[in-house]
């Protein structure tokens, strides 16, 4: 059975734009969104490595995902103390695509993947190596670009960093995006990360 992620949200909006960054992160995984948990029970016979679910469904089913911490990411706006402090990750949906790729990784949804597609305790070793082997066909000057992508900055400031012509930046840009097959800054986010190329700190 293929793993899956699950995402409960009553707010149409907050899932399918959550729903469509992990898409274009994880484009091997089965993602299945959910108005409410009656839904979700009524089709959950999956096999699900990480649930996505809105604060106000965890408030009304939290005995549900009490013994599934680190499979779940509650998601909120604010107040994550109060879920941090019971052990649950959260995921702000108010922050920017970048920062939300960056939330994914530091909550290690790559480990839980491989860990149910080899059924072991592969700690992301193999989605590591998967990801540097994309980015070693990068050029060394492409991957300067990368970084200074993931970090935010403009073509502009990207040149004058460099010391090259816009224009330049752009062909890098368009290079960068042919190679790795995507123009969302999300899943460069998380290239670069997973093949060292940028510290998940410095995101």
């Amino acid at each position: 059975m293929n793993p899956c992620f699950a995402i409960i949200d009553a707010n149409t909006l907050s899932r399918t734009s959550l729903r469509n960054l992990l898409w274009d992160v994880y484009n091997h995984v089965e993602i299945f969104a959910y108005g409410s948990m009656e839904e979700f029970i009524h089709d959950s016979n999956r096999h699900f490595v990480h649930f996505f679910v809105s604060s106000e469904i965890f408030f009304s089913h939290v005995d549900e995902f009490d013994t599934l911490k680190e499979q779940t990411s509650i998601l909120s706006v604010g107040r994550k103390s109060r879920f941090e402090a019971a052990g649950f990750h959260v995921l702000d949906i108010s922050l920017s695509e970048k920062e939300i790729a960056g939330k994914l990784l530091q909550i290690q949804i790559g480990r839980q993947l491989m860990q149910a597609k080899t059924g072991g305790n592969n700690t992301g070793e193999g989605a590591q190596k998967a990801e540097k082997r994309l980015t070693e066909e990068l050029s060394v000057r492409e991957k300067d670009v990368l970084e200074l992508m993931v970090k935010g900055f403009i073509n502009k400031e990207i040149a004058d960093r460099l010391g090259i012509s816009t224009t330049t930046v752009i062909f890098h840009r368009n290079n960068i995006c042919d190679k790795l097959g995507t123009r969302s800054i999300g899943r460069l986010t998380i290239y670069a990360v997973l093949a060292g190329i940028i510290d998940i700190n410095e995101i």
